[in-house]
């Protein structure tokens, strides 16, 4: 093997594992996806039963439990941020794909793809701080009927954000 066929191996070499990498790259895309797409869902259901039940707590229709209006807030808070270090993910890979395709033809496509994604991410980031500050109150208030009425105001705030972002993303793909 001489000295000169050196660079054009490294090259092929380099190539192979690119379009591997890619391929890898597209279907771990996927994955993430629809493992953040069962996220949202689940983040949905759990707000909604949040909102409801402290909806009910302020009305004075139920006691407050600690698993209920505690624990349960601190799993949907966990999801929120799974979903953000989920939703990193998919917006480097995202990109990254983009990037390779990105042409005069469809450069409106490219900008639009962008700008949903720093609208999502903006909305989500606010979700995140909503959820985290419902959670702060839930936890540090002495007052059941506070508590209710903190996890019924940031809970709800977080939910009505998911839920914007997550229809935006439907009416943008339909």
């Amino acid at each position: 093997m001489s000295y000169l066929n050196i660079p054009l191996l490294c090259c092929n070499v380099a190539l192979w594992c690119s379009n591997h990498f890619l391929s890898y790259f597209c279907t771990m895309y996927s994955a993430i996806l629809i493992f953040h797409i069962v996220i949202s869902v689940l983040l949905m259901i759990l707000a909604s039963y949040i909102v409801v039940r402290s909806l009910f707590g302020v009305m004075g229709k139920v006691r407050f439990s600690t698993f209920q209006d505690i624990s349960l807030p601190i799993v949907a808070v966990v999801f929120l941020y799974l979903e953000l270090i989920l939703g990193v993910f998919l917006y480097g890979i995202y990109i990254n794909k983009l990037e390779t395709l990105i042409t005069q033809v469809n450069a409106n496509a490219y900008f639009s793809a962008r700008f949903w994604a720093v609208e999502h991410a903006i909305l989500m980031l606010f979700a995140i701080i909503f959820g985290h500050l419902g959670l702060v109150y839930a936890k540090n208030l002495e007052d059941d009927g506070q508590k209710f009425k903190k996890n019924l105001l940031y809970f709800g705030f977080s939910f009505v954000l998911i839920f914007i972002s997550i229809t935006m993303n439907m009416f943008r793909n339909a």
